[in-house]
C-alpha cells in the first residue's frame, strides 16, 4: 500500500459516445440548435411584436387620416353655414336676395345626398316685425333638388326656437358652429344632424343659420372613406356628443357589432345587450367624464348663466351639453385626438382579438371608433417572420457545417493522433508531432512529454506521503468517537428534563433545543435550529421574547421572566430564566434559557378573577333592569299626559262647534220669520183684492207671489241638511242664491250688495256651513257698519282662488274703524275665544279648527271695513 510505480499498461478503448469527435459534434449540434431556436424566437417575438406595433400604428394613422377627411367635410359644412349666417346678417331686410342666394350657396359643391337642407331661422320680428316665425328653409327632394319648406313657420306646429339645435346657440360667438345631437326632423321625417351658426349684429342675437346632413348620407360617406382610408381592414362607426350612433360601414372583417336598427340609438342601450359594446361603453363614459372635467377647469359660462338652458334639458344630458358649450366657446380642443386605445376580445365561435381606437373630433365632439382586427395583422406578421426565419436558418446551417469541417481538420484529428500515441506509449510520435507543429497543438505535445517525466518523479514521492496520512487518520477517528460519546450524554440529559432548555446565538437564532421544547411548540428540531423567534411564533410573542433577550444581554446577568409559549393545548405559561454564556476570553457568545411550567398557579388565580367578573356582570344586569323599569314608567307617564292633552283638545273643539252652531238657529229664525211676514202680507192683500176685484191688483199680487216663490227656491238651494252627502259647490251660483234670499232685508235697509266670483271656482264645503260663514260676516256689517244718515250703503263680496286656497273678501263702505280698535279686534282674533268673546273671534277659531282657515280684518275710519276669510277649497 505504501509503494507506487509508473505503469505502462495499454489504455482502454473509448466507447463511441465518450470520444471527443462525438462530443464536439454533439456540442456543435446543441449550439446550432440554440442559435436556430433563439433566432426563431427572436423573429417570432421581438420582430413580430415590432411588426405588429408598426401595423397598429399604421392602422391608427389610417384612422387619423379618416378623421381628418371627415373633419375636412365638416369644416366645409361649417364654412357653408357661416356664409349663410353672414348673408342673413347683411340682407335681413332683402328677402329676395336671400331666397336666391341660399339655394345657390348650398349647391356650390354640387348636388349630393350628404347635405339634405338648410336655411335661416331668425328670432321673432328680426326679418319681419309682424312675424313670430319667419324661417327660410330648403330641403332636397327625391331628385336632390332644393325645395323651400314653409311648414316650420306654422303656429300650429312645434316652435323651432325651442329646438335642441337652436337654444344652445345663443351661447356661441360669431362664426362658431354648434353640431346638434342626432334627431328625426318633424316635417321631412329624416334622421339627421344640424350644424348651427349664430347670427349676431351689434351684440344682439338675430337667429341661426343651419345646414342639415342626413345620417344616410353620412353612412354613405363612411362607406366610401372606410374603403379608401382603411383598406377594408378596420371597422369604423361614429357617435355624436351624446354617444348616439350616427354612422357605421356596411361591411367589415370582424363580426358586426352594430347593425342597421341600432342607428340613432344611444350607445349605452346597445351595450346592455352586447358584452363587447359594454367594454367600449365603459371607455366612452370615462372619456365623457374627462371632457366634463376639462370644461370645468376654465369655463366660459358659469352654471348660473346656463341654468335656464339646462333646466329644459334632460338631466342625463345637462353635463354633456354644458361641457360642449364651454369647450367650443374656449376652443380647448382644436385638432383630432386619439384619446383611448385598448384590446377587445370577441367571444363566440370564431374568437378574435381587435384593437379599439377612439378618436375625438374638435368642434363636433363626435367620437370615431376604429376597430382593427389583430388576427389578420398577426397572420401577416407570422408569415413575414416565417420567411425571414427560413432564410436565416439556412445561412446558419451552412456556417455551422463549414465550422464543423474546419474544427475536425484543425483540432479533432491532431488530438486523436496524440491520444493514439499516448495509448500505445509511443513517445516518439508525440515528439514528432511536437517538432512538426508550431501551433498550440505542438505546444500540447511538448506539454504531454514534459508531464510524463514529472509523473514518474511524483509517483515516487507519493509512497512516503501515504504512510503519514494513514497515521493522522487513525488519531482523528479516536477523537471523533470520544466527541460522539459526550454528545450522546449531553443530549440524554437535555431530553430527559421536563423543563424547556434552549440556546440562542447573539443574532437570535436557535442553536440547541431539547425534546420538551419541540413537543411544546409542536415543531420538529430541524425546523427550529437556525430560525429566529419571528419565524416560529406570533409577532407579539416574538417581540416580547426579543425584549427579554435584550435585557439579559445588556445586563450580562441572569434574568427571570414570565412567558407564554403556544402549544397544541393552548398557551402554556412558563417562568423563563435567561443567562449569558461566555467563551474563554470572557465574551458573550450566546444566551442560555431554562423554562419552568407555572400554568397551574395561574389557573387558580384566573378562576378567582372569573368568579369576581361574573358577580360584577350579574350586578350590572340588575342595574340595567332597574334603569329599564324607570324608563318604562316615564314612557307611561308621557303617554298619560298625551291622552289628557288630546281629551282637552277635543273638548275645546266641541265647545267651538257648539258656539258657532248656536248662531244658526238665530239666523234661520230671522230668515223664516221674514218669509212668514211676507206671506202674511200676501194673504192679507189677497183678501183685500177679492173685496176690491181689481185686475191690476191681481197682476201685482201675482208678481209678489212669484218673487216670494223665487226667494223660497233660493232659500232651498242654500239650506242643505248637515247629514246630506257632501258635493262640490259652485261659489258663483251659491252667492247668487245667497244675495237673492237677503235681497228683501237689504232693500229695507237701503243697502246694495254686489259680488265678483269666477264661475269655475268649486269648493268641497257643506252649503249650510258656507251659509253660516257668509251670514255671520254680512250680519256683522249690517249690525255695526252703517248709520241711519248714510245714503249710499253698499256691501261688496269678492271671491278669488290661488292654487288650492280660496279667499272671500266682504267689504262695506260704512263707518270703518279707528286704528286702535282695529288693532284690538285683530288681537282678539288671535286669542282663544271665551263666553264673552265677539262672534268674529268665535268664527275665526271655528274656521281654523274646522277648515284650517283664518280671518283678517282691515279698516279705515269713515271709509270701509273689510273682512277676508282664507281656507282650503278641499277642506
Amino acid at each position: 500500500m505504501g509503494h507506487s510505480t509508473l505503469s505502462h499498461s495499454p489504455i482502454k478503448n473509448l466507447r463511441w459516445r465518450d470520444s471527443l469527435p462525438i462530443k464536439f459534434s454533439f456540442i456543435q449540434f446543441v449550439i446550432a440548435s440554440l442559435i436556430i431556436i433563439s433566432s426563431v424566437w427572436l423573429i417570432f417575438t421581438i420582430e413580430k411584436n415590432h411588426h405588429l406595433e408598426t401595423q397598429i400604428a399604421l392602422s391608427q394613422n389610417q384612422g387619423l387620416a379618416f378623421v381628418a377627411t371627415l373633419e375636412q367635410t365638416t369644416t366645409k359644412i361649417e364654412s357653408l353655414a357661416g356664409s349663410m349666417a353672414s348673408l342673413g346678417e347683411l340682407y335681413r331686410n332683402n328677402r329676395t336676395v336671400l331666397v336666391k342666394s341660399i339655394p345657390a350657396l348650398m349647391n356650390i359643391d354640387g348636388k349630393h345626398q350628404l347635405i339634405s337642407g338648410g336655411g335661416l331661422w331668425p328670432e321673432p320680428g328680426i326679418f319681419d316685425q309682424g312675424k313670430e316665425r319667419d324661417s327660410l328653409f330648403w330641403s332636397r327632394n327625391n331628385t336632390l333638388e332644393l325645395e323651400q319648406v314653409e311648414g316650420y313657420n306654422s303656429l300650429n306646429g312645434p316652435d323651432y326656437h325651442l329646438a335642441s339645435w337652436y337654444k344652445p346657440i345663443r351661447f356661441y360667438p360669431r362664426n362658431t358652429t354648434l353640431w346638434s345631437q342626432s334627431y328625426v326632423d318633424t316635417y321631412t321625417k329624416e334622421a339627421m344632424l344640424t350644424a348651427s351658426v349664430p347670427m349676431w349684429s351689434e351684440h344682439q342675437f338675430w337667429g341661426v343659420a343651419t345646414i342639415d346632413i342626413t345620417l344616410s348620407g353620412l353612412a354613405h360617406f363612411f362607406y366610401e372613406a372606410t374603403n379608401e382610408k382603411t383598406e377594408s381592414t378596420g371597422y369604423i362607426f361614429a357617435l355624436d356628443h351624446l354617444n348616439k350612433v350616427i354612422a357605421f360601414p356596411e361591411k367589415s372583417v370582424l363580426p358586426p357589432l352594430i347593425q342597421a336598427p341600432a342607428l340613432f340609438k344611444p350607445f349605452e342601450v346597445l351595450a346592455e345587450r352586447n358584452p363587447e359594446l359594454a367594454k367600449i361603453n365603459q371607455k366612452l363614459r370615462s372619456i365623457d367624464t374627462e371632457l366634463i372635467r376639462r370644461s370645468k377647469q376654465h369655463p366660459a359660462y358659469t352654471d348660473e348663466q346656463l341654468a335656464d338652458l339646462l333646466k329644459s334639458t334632460p338631466e342625463s344630458q345637462r353635463d354633456k351639453l354644458a361641457a360642449l358649450i364651454n369647450l367650443n366657446a374656449s376652443q380647448t380642443i382644436n385638432t383630432p385626438e386619439l384619446i383611448n386605445s385598448f384590446k377587445l376580445n370577441f367571444e363566440g365561435e370564431n374568437e378574435q382579438i381587435a384593437l379599439v381606437s377612439i378618436f375625438l373630433m374638435p368642434r363636433t365632439y363626435w367620437k370615431i371608433v376604429l376597430i382593427t382586427p389583430l388576427n389578420t395583422i398577426n397572420e401577416e406578421a407570422n408569415n413575414i417572420a416565417a420567411r425571414i426565419g427560413f432564410y436565416l436558418v439556412l445561412m446558419q446551417l451552412f456556417g455551422l457545417i463549414l465550422l464543423f469541417i474546419l474544427q475536425h481538420k484543425l483540432f479533432i484529428h491532431p488530438i486523436s493522433r496524440m491520444v493514439y500515441a499516448l495509448r500505445g506509449n509511443q513517445v516518439a510520435k508525440l515528439e514528432l508531432e511536437a517538432s512538426t507543429r508550431n501551433d498550440e497543438m505542438g505546444q500540447l505535445a511538448h506539454a504531454f512529454i514534459f508531464r510524463n517525466h514529472q509523473l514518474e518523479v511524483a509517483f515516487a514521492s507519493l509512497d512516503a506521503s501515504n504512510l503519514a496520512l494513514e497515521e493522522q487518520l487513525q488519531v482523528q477517528k479516536l477523537a471523533q468517537n470520544e466527541l460522539k460519546l459526550r454528545k450522546v450524554q449531553l443530549n440524554s440529559l437535555l431530553n430527559s428534563s421536563y423543563n424547556l432548555i434552549f440556546i440562542k446565538n447573539l443574532e437570535g437564532c436557535y442553536t440547541l433545543v431539547n425534546d420538551r421544547f419541540c413537543e411544546i411548540v409542536g415543531i420538529e428540531r430541524h425546523a427550529i435550529l437556525g430560525k429566529k423567534d419571528t419565524q416560529l411564533f406570533h409577532p407579539n410573542i416574538a417581540k416580547l421574547i426579543q425584549q427579554h433577550d435584550t435585557v439579559t444581554l445588556s445586563t450580562q446577568a441572569p434574568q427571570s421572566f414570565e412567558q407564554a409559549f403556544p402549544s397544541s393545548h393552548g398557551d402554556v405559561l412558563y417562568q423563563v430564566t435567561k443567562f449569558p454564556i461566555f467563551n474563554d476570553e470572557g465574551e458573550v457568545i450566546s444566551t442560555g434559557n431554562m423554562a419552568f411550567d407555572i400554568s397551574s398557579q395561574k389557573v387558580i388565580t384566573q378562576e378567582l378573577h372569573d368568579t369576581n367578573t361574573q358577580l360584577m356582570t350579574e350586578l350590572s344586569e340588575l342595574t340595567l333592569q332597574v334603569t329599564l323599569m324607570k324608563q318604562r314608567m316615564s314612557a307611561q307617564k308621557a303617554m298619560i299626559n298625551q291622552m289628557e292633552y288630546e281629551n282637552s283638545h277635543h273638548r275645546q273643539q266641541h265647545h267651538m262647534d257648539s258656539s258657532i252652531y248656536l248662531l244658526f238657529p238665530k239666523m234661520f229664525s230671522q230668515l223664516v220669520k221674514r218669509q212668514m211676514q211676507q206671506q202674511d202680507n200676501l194673504v192679507a192683500q189677497v183678501c183685500q183684492n177679492r173685496l176690491d176685484t181689481d185686475v191690476k191688483s191681481d197682476d201685482k199680487m201675482l208678481d209678489l207671489l212669484t218673487q216670494h216663490t223665487d226667494t223660497l227656491r233660493h232659500f232651498q238651494h242654500i239650506l242643505v241638511s248637515k247629514n246630506e252627502t257632501l258635493k262640490a259647490i259652485n261659489l258663483s251660483k251659491f252667492l247668487l242664491h245667497f244675495t237673492a234670499v237677503f235681497e228683501s232685508k237689504l232693500a229695507e235697509e237701503h243697502i246694495s250688495i254686489e259680488f265678483t266670483c269666477n264661475e269655475k271656482i268649486n269648493i268641497n264645503v257643506p252649503s249650510w256651513e258656507l251659509m253660516l260663514l257668509f251670514y255671520s260676516i254680512v250680519n256683522n256689517s249690517l249690525t255695526h257698519a252703517f248709520i241711519e244718515a248714510q245714503s249710499d250703503k253698499k256691501i261688496t263680496i269678492e271671491v278669488k282662488q290661488d292654487s288650492d286656497i280660496v279667499s272671500i273678501s266682504i267689504e262695506d263702505n260704512g263707518v270703518g274703524l279707528t286704528a286702535d280698535k282695529l288693532h284690538n279686534l285683530s288681537k282678539q282674533l288671535a286669542l282663544e275665544p271665551t263666553l264673552n268673546t265677539r262672534s268674529l273671534s268665535t268664527l275665526n277659531v271655528w274656521l281654523k279648527t274646522k277648515f284650517n282657515g283664518h280671518l283678517i280684518l282691515d279698516a279705515t275710519l269713515n271709509q270701509f271695513t273689510r273682512t277676508t276669510c282664507y281656507f282650503s277649497k278641499k277642506s
